[in-house]
């Protein structure tokens, strides 16, 4: 529980601050998982991540790391994510995500498993093996911590997706995603170097939600956010189109 004088160094939250947040949970590569172990004494270990289309962190585990055992009996857990930069690493972002770990199956698990090997290629190496599972982290709360004197306490809300219709959303989502890189690979590279300010490159979306759109090239990853989160799935076409037609006008408009 916070004391009082904690409280009082939070900051307001505002939409700013949330998509902040949400940025940095969409493109995280990896993060620490701490977890319960056989003495409820903490255990933290390393583990890849990707988000499922509501924002929700997805990550792969093996039981052969004892995790798992850890994971069935209490499932509670918090996640630590943010990358430091240059200079004093508690000067950078980072977020510490509470909630419950859940093992994912059926099309949840299709799902998270499609949009984990978009984020990380090489781990088809190993993902289908019979030891590994899929996993999510259902938050409840959220501490972010934006550098020096830029501290916010977050709950889920502020940092998931909310969508009407996701079973939809969901069937249209891997073959939107698969059709702009095979198709359109023009409008993605007009997405990360005119809208996100990127370097040139074969830039290719891993995912796609109502709030955004997830881009990567090689380790380096983006997130591009809509003014305004779409409503409906048929909005998605519309949306990405409107955006090639801003980015080519702006790289018009300085040439």
């Amino acid at each position: 529980m916070s004391t009082d004088n904690e409280t009082q160094l939070l900051q307001p939250v505002d939409e700013a601050v949330r998509a902040e947040a949400r940025t940095i949970i969409r493109t995280a590569r990896h993060g620490a998982l701490a977890l319960l172990g056989d003495d409820a004494a903490p255990s933290v270990t390393r583990v890849g991540l990707a988000t499922d289309t509501n924002g929700l962190p997805v990550f792969p585990v093996s039981s052969l790391s004892g995790r798992v055992d850890a994971m069935t009996r209490d499932g509670r857990a918090s996640l630590l994510i943010g990358e430091p930069g240059s200079g004093d690493p508690l000067a950078h972002g980072r977020l510490s995500l509470s909630g419950v770990v859940r093992r994912l199956d059926g099309d949840d698990h299709e799902r998270a498993r499609r949009r984990y090997l978009a984020r990380h290629p090489t781990a088809s190496a190993y993902i289908d093996f019979d030891d590994f599972s899929l996993w999510c982290l259902d938050l409840h709360e959220a501490s972010y911590i934006a550098g020096f004197g830029r501290a916010y306490a977050l709950v889920a809300d502020d940092v998931t997706t909310d969508f009407d219709d996701w079973a939809a959303w969901n069937d249209m989502e891997g073959g939107a995603v698969e059709h702009m890189n095979d198709d359109h690979a023009d409008a993605n590279q007009l997405y990360a170097t005119v809208l996100l300010g990127a370097k040139d490159g074969d830039w290719r979306i891993t995912g796609l939600d109502p709030q955004g759109i997830d881009l990567a090239l090689g380790d380096e990853h983006r997130r591009f956010e809509y003014e305004t989160p779409l409503n409906a799935t048929a909005a998605l076409r519309p949306a990405l189109v409107d955006l090639v037609r801003d980015a080519r006008r702006k790289v018009a408009s300085e040439g």
